[in-house]
């Protein structure tokens, strides 16, 4: 996979969580699953917030934290947010992202390596990008999972359709 085709797949993929932020309901961002699970505001936001995170971790090896442990700490203290703020931040860290990305060449990408504090190792840049989709569907079908709990509306097309 190129680095060109993992930002189409990147672009598709983001563009496809805009129809189930929209899903959320106003009254319902307190919400939680479990006593010990983020509230739905707090799973935009986490959602949306690691974009930013992985774009600086994949690109330059930043990632704001040193350990998985640390981050699982970072989280409990995660803020909730509204649909509106998810959506301009999917937004706005989408670009950024994009922009970190594309600044990498081909052979940064396909070769280069960084320290991956989550996996506790160096790996691959094109792994960590890979790891940082598969992280966000995880993410996003536990938001859907709750929505359809909460009885909302929600089915296929609004995890699949391209908006």
């Amino acid at each position: 996979m190129t680095l060109q085709h993992y930002l189409e797949y990147f672009d598709e993929a983001m563009r496809r969580t805009t129809p189930l932020l929209k899903s959320v309901p106003p009254d319902k961002t307190d919400w939680k699953p479990t006593d010990t699970s983020f509230t739905i505001g707090q799973q935009m936001a986490h959602m949306v917030g690691a974009i930013e995170v992985y774009a600086h971790g994949i690109a330059r090896g930043e990632w704001g934290f040193d350990s998985l442990r640390q981050r699982f700490l970072m989280n409990r203290r995660t803020p909730s947010i509204t649909k509106e703020d998810a959506l301009a931040k999917l937004a706005e860290f989408s670009a950024l992202f994009r922009a970190q990305l594309q600044a990498l060449s081909e052979e940064e990408f396909d070769r280069g390596e960084i320290f991956m504090p989550q996996l506790n190792g160096r790996v691959p840049r094109w792994r960590s990008a890979l790891f940082f989709l598969e992280h966000h569907h995880l993410h996003k079908g536990e938001l859907f999972m709750s929505l359809k709990v909460l009885g909302e509306r929600v089915n296929s097309l609004t995890l699949y359709s391209p908006q």
